[in-house]
């Protein structure tokens, strides 16, 4: 999918109207259900990511979004929309905490050891591909597609959220955490 295509397609993305839509919806809660009912992973929705969205919402549209294009590419799609999830799964108010890294370099390392921390080991590629998010800001770029794909769909969202276009993923995002609050008794 072109970033052309993608852009158009985006309100089909997002549209949860249709039966096939409600089967991914399904299957998102599926891959990543445990870590989006996490308390841990709660406490994201108060932390600002890009003001004024939080870095709760800003996961979950990022990995929704992953999660969506990686099975049109073909690729394992809950292995990239867990590792999209946890992407910045830092754990801290980056306006106000500071670091001897700048926040854009230290933070993927600090999402990676929390998820290890909280979820189970990560695999070499999703290991990589929060490491390589901040791309090409950091010198790290993507060493593989699911990286990639996360790298761009990250930069779609944070343009977004910095326009506040994001708005339009807030009905779907009200959806999936209703979902994720019946999670545990499904």
């Amino acid at each position: 999918m072109s970033a052309g295509a993608f852009i158009k397609e985006l309100p089909e993305l997002l549209n949860t109207d249709t039966d096939a839509q409600q089967q991914w919806l399904s299957g998102y809660i599926a891959a990543v259900g445990d870590i989006l009912s996490h308390p841990k992973y709660i406490q994201m929705k108060g932390f600002d990511h890009h003001k004024p969205v939080s870095c709760h919402f800003h996961s979950v549209f990022v990995s929704y979004l992953t999660y969506k294009i990686s099975l049109e590419l073909g690729l394992d799609a809950v292995e990239t929309a867990r590792a999209a999830a946890l992407h910045d799964f830092y754990l801290y108010d980056w306006y106000l905490t500071k670091h001897d890294e700048l926040h854009a370099w230290y933070h993927p390392k600090i999402a990676v050891i929390n998820a290890e921390t909280y979820f189970e080991k990560l695999s070499d590629t999703q290991t990589d591909m929060i490491l390589s998010h901040m791309w090409p800001l950091h010198p790290r770029p993507p060493r593989t597609r699911e990286g990639m794909v996360l790298t761009m769909v990250d930069k779609y969202c944070t343009s977004a959220d910095m326009l506040k276009l994001s708005r339009k993923f807030l009905p779907l995002y009200e959806i999936i955490n209703r979902e994720i609050d019946n999670y545990e008794s499904i």
